[in-house]
Formats: structure tokens, C-alpha cells, sequence
């Protein structure tokens, strides 16, 4: 079934935000990925802390092609230069 992986994120540095755009994509879509939305939080509905000021939210066909991005030889790099771009919260979740 179906699963999607939620970013929320502050993009620290916007310059290594957008070189490090194409290579997600790229390693994103070679899991069978794809972008449903990467833009602006549109509105807090609940809950105590403020949402980080930008969601993306990614969909993939199964839980384990979702796992299998995360943990891809392509997306490794990206984690570590991600932190010094932006400031990030990821989960996945399983929809089936």
C-alpha cells in the first residue's frame, strides 16, 4: 500500500537548500517516488508547537520503497549536508 514521507523544515542556508534539491529528486524518483507538495505551511490547526515553516510531502507506492529512499546509497550524502540547509523534522507513515 501506499506511503507517504512528511518533511517539515526551516531552510537555514538557501543556496545549499537548492543544490541539494536536484540530487533529493533524483534519488526520490529512482525509489519510485514522487513530490505531492514542497512549499509553505499554509496554517497551524493544532497542537502546542509551531510548525516549521515549510512541509514537503512525498509519496511512494509501498512502505518499504519509502524505507528503501531513506536508506539509499543516493540519499546518504543528502542527510549529512542537509543538516547545514535547513533544520528538519521527516517520518513516514503507511496508508495501507
Amino acid at each position: 500500500m501506499t506511503a507517504y514521507v512528511h518533511v517539515n523544515l526551516r531552510i537555514k542556508d538557501a543556496e545549499k537548500q537548492a543544490a541539494l534539491a536536484p540530487r533529493f529528486q533524483a534519488a526520490l524518483h529512482a525509489a519510485g517516488g514522487r513530490v505531492l507538495h514542497f512549499g509553505p505551511v499554509a496554517q497551524a490547526l493544532e497542537g502546542d508547537v509551531e510548525p516549521l515553516p515549510v512541509a514537503g510531502i512525498f509519496e511512494f507506492p509501498t512502505l518499504a520503497k519509502a524505507l528503501e529512499f531513506y536508506q539509499s546509497p543516493e540519499y546518504a550524502p543528502i542527510k549529512i549536508e542537509r543538516d547545514l540547509a535547513q533544520e528538519a523534522r521527516m517520518f513516514v507513515v503507511d496508508a495501507g
